[in-house]
């Protein structure tokens, strides 16, 4: 059982209470260790957009995240009112992109030393309804999703985040992609397509950002969400539809070896890797919970206490800080996040207030992605 209290305010669960619909095993996480200091950022998918930033550090002590100072802040009157999903990303530690989906553009933002985020400008794309975006380890490329005109467009990463688009290509089986990741190397992006059967589409990428098409991989059953690549190169997929994620090797040429299908809890969505590639973690909107596996080369066994509850309705994306210790869990129909602290097991842990609001962001609003930073 669970009370609403306020869009900013928490939905006050006891730590021992557990929730329905979390598929195999699962319930309430320990509430130790202590939630860690972290900061994260909400794409609002509101009109005019803004950005939410938070940080988690009073939760240790008993309290809510706060907002940053100044937060939220505005892309320039740009119109992200149907969310973006996956649709924000940081870049080199200090640079923030948020996609604008209605406006069909992309703002950016430089994060300031205390966190804050003071605007850049803003680039439009080359399709429509963009939504998922992805840069690529080496600093240099963005990549966006492109729903609606069924494209993937790349841009180049100038000083202070400016964008610069490169190349914009349809075809090579792109169906409504929605989320995009690159190769560890960076010479390749995968995107994920959410048509019915779109599967995963893969373009290798020049060093200056030209996109030739390597192969489209199909998916049955359903269709494909959130993406995800370890540094040692495995590459998760998650099909709500077909009840789990797909495992792939990148192999030589940036190529995709299938290497099986691990059923997960109930609607996986959003899709997350702890920076150490030991473990990955999705959201589960069927099961209201997030699911989590220790990666053995291609092998997943799912970690001791998973799927961890949430208590939201539609748990759909999910982010991991660079320092692997804070896992944030976006639910856009509570709009609000349940915070997990990660074990060096990978396992997880939460406060017993286990969902926040987002000050400030008003009802009806898509905020469809988060980022950790």
């Amino acid at each position: 059982m669970y009370i609403a209290i306020g869009l900013s305010t928490i939905v006050v669960a006891g730590a021992g209470c557990t929730s329905g619909g979390g598929g195999p095993g699962g319930g309430n996480p320990s509430p130790t260790p202590l939630i860690p200091a972290g900061i994260y950022y909400v794409n609002g998918g509101t009109n005019p957009n803004k950005v939410f930033g938070l940080s988690s550090a009073p939760v240790a002590g008993g309290g809510v995240p706060s907002p940053l100072p100044n937060a939220p802040y505005q892309a320039t009157g740009q119109n992200g009112a149907s969310g973006a999903p996956y649709g924000i990303a940081i870049a080199g530690g200090n640079i923030l992109y948020a996609v604008n989906s209605n406006a069909g553009s992309v703002s950016w933002f430089t994060i300031n030393g205390d966190n804050s985020l003071t605007l850049g400008s803003q680039v439009s794309t080359n399709g429509t309804t963009p939504a998922g975006i992805c840069v690529s380890p080496n600093g240099k490329f963005a990549a966006v999703a492109e729903t609606a005109s069924n494209e993937i467009e790349t841009f180049s990463i100038g000083a202070g985040g400016t964008l610069t688009s490169v190349n914009h290509t349809t075809g090579n089986g792109l169906n409504a992609p929605i989320d995009c990741a690159f190769a560890p190397d960076s010479g390749a992006v995968y995107v994920t397509n959410s048509a019915l059967g779109g599967g995963r589409s893969a373009f290798a990428e020049s060093g200056a950002g030209l996109l030739t098409p390597i192969a489209s991989y199909p998916v049955n059953p359903g269709a494909l969400q959130g993406v995800a690549v370890t540094s040692s190169g495995v590459l998760f997929a998650a099909t709500p539809g077909g009840g789990g994620i797909g495992e792939f090797a990148v192999a030589a040429g940036d190529a995709l070896l299938s290497q099986g299908f691990t059923a997960t809890a109930a609607g996986p969505y959003g899709v997350a890797v702890a920076p150490n590639g030991q473990s990955v973690y999705v959201a589960t909107a069927g099961a209201n919970a997030v699911d989590a596996y220790h990666i053995s080369g291609f092998t997943l066994s799912r970690l001791a206490g998973a799927p961890y509850q949430t208590q939201v309705s539609q748990s759909q994306y999910v982010a991991v800080s660079s320092a692997g210790n804070l896992l944030v869990d976006l639910s856009p129909i509570s709009l609000g996040v349940t915070l997990f602290a990660i074990n060096g097991d990978g396992t997880l842990g939460y406060a017993p207030l286990n969902l926040y609001g987002i000050p400030n962001l008003p009802g009806g609003s898509a905020a469809d992605g988060v980022v950790v930073r």
